[in-house]
């Protein structure tokens, strides 16, 4: 894209927890039938899953309020959410109250959970965001399985596992370390206990002064020099499943918990990111989740497959995940705009690579699957535009 190098000069990345794009975004059809968005549209009888000779129907929450569970979302859950048809190979998206009757092996209410959604109302910092910026409605998670493995590819390209559990992670091609080659400089924001904690390798990243609180957010923004402005932050929300640091409440939005913290915790987020005039005008702020979290989405994920880099076992997965709910919030992102276009989670790194290290590629495997029709996040953005 023309003038991406000179005029942006500063990438937000905040990766949320667990949710799909029909229930935090499905909303924005359904309430403006003429949006060109592929969300929720009625008739909702036509995403019905069929579980036991039972109809189970999509339905608004009735308020935002801690769930009972969260809802199944590993790898073999996923693979019954997505309900791949054995003679034609294709997805119906119908299996996702079958998964969570499995999971939770009892009998399951008419308004099941994992087929829930929410409006306008009951999410109103993302539907700001949806409604005065970029919403990508073609964006999947780039495996269908969890939290870990989705994180790892995410910030590596890579993913030597495929599942979640109590584990240290090999983070090869990490972003930090690609960011230290390139002369590419960065900060963490952690609301909480870092995610990244989990890899060893990482561990002098995190011990180390770039790794800073939330709490230091707005005021870096408005006061930091110049001369040492970093060019690509990521923020860390306050993590459900990680040990707690202090008496704040989770706000990652990882089911069960009520979706007003996360809420809040965006709010707040875009405040900082908005707060210094001259950063914001040369800036691209991502917001995007790992994984659906086995809430349901209707939109099969295209067949690009991936096999887990791992030395022992590796995995074979024949497609990317559910879609995710992705957000591009620039100046130079066109207000209510929406990219139809192909992405995953190294759509990002693709875009990185292109602002600031334009002459090569991030990695082999991020090259491997543009090539494969995963495109840029760059796509989405509109350099033309005057701030």
């Amino acid at each position: 894209m023309n003038g991406l190098k000179e005029k942006i000069k500063t990438v937000f990345l905040l990766m949320m927890e667990n949710r799909s794009f029909d229930h935090m975004l499905g909303h924005l059809k359904l309430e403006n039938p003429s949006l060109d968005v592929n969300g929720l549209s009625e008739p909702l009888a036509q995403y019905n899953n069929i579980y036991e000779a039972s109809n189970f129907s999509l339905y608004n929450f009735p308020h935002d309020v801690e769930l009972d569970f969260d809802v199944p979302h590993e790898y073999t859950d996923v693979a019954i959410q997505m309900k791949r048809n054995k003679l034609n190979g294709k997805f119906s998206m119908k299996g996702f109250v079958e998964a969570f009757a499995g999971s939770n092996q009892s009998t399951v209410n008419p308004e099941c959970l994992p087929m829930g959604y929410f409006n306008s109302s009951q999410v109103p910092v993302t539907n700001f965001l949806a409604r005065n910026f970029s919403v990508c409605d073609n964006w999947f998670c780039p495996l269908p399985s969890s939290t870990q493995p989705n994180r790892t590819l995410a910030f590596s390209g890579d993913s030597g596992i495929f599942k979640t559990h109590l584990q240290t992670i090999a983070i090869p091609n990490n972003i930090f370390s690609w960011m230290n080659k390139n002369h590419i400089k960065w900060k963490v924001y952690h609301d909480g206990f870092p995610f990244f904690a989990l890899y060893p390798r990482l561990w002098p990243f995190v011990l180390g002064d770039r790794f800073r609180r939330y709490e230091n957010f707005y005021s870096d923004m408005l006061h930091e020099p110049e001369d040492v402005r970093p060019n690509v932050i990521i923020i860390e929300p306050n993590y459900a499943d990680a040990p707690r640091l202090g008496s704040k409440h989770p706000n990652d939005n990882h089911a069960p918990l009520a979706i007003g913290w996360g809420e809040d915790f965006l709010r707040r987020t875009y405040e900082a990111v908005t707060a210094n005039k001259e950063i914001w005008e040369s800036s691209v702020m991502v917001l995007y989740y790992d994984e659906h979290g086995g809430f349901y989405d209707h939109v099969p994920p295209p067949p690009i497959p991936y096999k887990t880099r791992g030395k022992k076992n590796p995995f074979a997965f024949e497609s990317l995940g559910p879609r995710i709910p992705g957000i591009i919030i620039s100046p130079f992102a066109e207000a209510g705009s929406v990219s139809h276009d192909l992405y995953d989670h190294t759509s990002v790194l693709q875009m990185l690579a292109e602002i600031f290290t334009p002459a090569k590629h991030y990695s082999p495997n991020v090259s491997l699957r543009r090539k494969a029709g995963i495109k840029s996040l760059s796509s989405a953005l509109n350099t033309d535009i005057q701030t």
